[in-house]
């Protein structure tokens, strides 16, 4: 599920529908209450947070919020949005941990190019999170060192640090033909 938190509900409904056509799932909220109740739930994947809640348009607010979120959901990437962009701004709310910045008005293919990236490269950091098991280490080195040595077991094994009948046991221990 994909956030979008901003005061202006013409741009809650202009995002939301962009996402919608896309195929992604969305809440739209409008207050800082709502979108820290909205954080705290369960399958969140990205927050696109206006930097200006009020009539404000220092984005200081947004700064503050995004600050927030990062507590949070610290790994749940933050896309800031602006009509009052700035590069000190930019530069603020990426040191706080937002992964990318969209002007006011914006080009929807560019905005959704921005979204399918951080939402690309959340996925693979929660990738990186994941251990794999040691038949799963062994299996891709014992599969990496056969595709090197063009299917030879005395060069891959060597190249593995084993004998060729030890390979040979644990191919056959891990079904590797």
């Amino acid at each position: 599920m994909i956030l979008i938190v901003d005061d202006d509900q013409t741009i809650r409904l202009s995002v939301g529908l962009m996402l919608r056509q896309a195929g992604f799932e969305y809440e739209a909220v409008s207050n800082e209450d709502d979108a820290l109740t909205a954080v705290r739930r369960e399958g969140l994947q990205l927050v696109i947070l206006d930097m200006n809640l009020t009539c404000s348009t220092t984005g200081r607010q947004g700064i503050d919020l995004l600050r927030k979120i990062k507590i949070l959901a610290p790994k749940v990437p933050v896309i800031m949005l602006s009509a009052w962009a700035t590069v000190p701004l930019a530069v603020e709310g990426m040191g706080y941990g937002a992964v990318d910045f969209v002007t006011k008005s914006w080009a929807n293919r560019d905005f959704m190019a921005k979204i399918r990236k951080a939402l690309a490269d959340a996925d693979r950091a929660a990738g990186d999170d994941a251990v794999e098991t040691l038949d799963s280490t062994e299996r891709h080195a014992i599969e990496k060192a056969l595709r090197l040595c063009d299917g030879n077991l005395t060069t891959a094994a060597q190249m593995l640090g084993i004998t060729r009948q030890s390979l040979y046991r644990r191919m056959e221990k891990l079904g590797i033909k």
